[in-house]
């Protein structure tokens, strides 16, 4: 029993050594796919802010992000990165702030409510939709 756990942890110990040993190239591919990924955002963001306004913009991230199959991760920094480039380029949308709270750097209990209580009403449950929901009461608190 005493060379089971022995060549168990021996096991273990050189998994852990290979997995330190193969770390770098893990990550740089890691950044290399995570730098493509921001980069299509922005461009599809930036193609899309030429054709429409800034609730154009809104919707279709909100769009993207509720049919959106990579990770929670991928989604939601893919998706703010859309928003932001669309915002760049688009047109101003006629009371597209009105209603929306003040931002607050530091969300308060009733923003946070708010937030998650669009977010329902637009049947979107991830995460992501309250960044880009925080996004547009700090676009429009400017």
């Amino acid at each position: 029993m005493r060379r089971f756990w022995l060549g168990l942890l021996l096991a273990l110990i050189i998994g852990v050594i290979y997995s330190w040993l193969q770390a770098p190239e893990w990550l740089e591919n890691w950044n290399q796919e995570h730098q493509q990924m921001i980069e299509q955002q922005r461009q599809a963001g930036v193609d899309r802010g030429e054709l429409t306004d800034q609730q154009g913009c809104l919707d279709n991230a909100l769009e993207r992000l509720k049919n959106c199959k990579g990770t929670e991760y991928q989604c939601t920094v893919g998706g703010g990165m859309f928003l932001k480039s669309c915002w760049s380029k688009s047109g101003p949308t006629e009371r597209f702030c009105q209603g929306i709270p003040q931002y607050n750097e530091t969300a308060t209990e009733d923003d946070k409510a708010w937030v998650k209580d669009r977010c329902f009403e637009l049947g979107i449950d991830a995460k992501g939709c309250r960044l880009m929901l925080r996004q547009q009461q700090q676009i429009c608190s400017q």
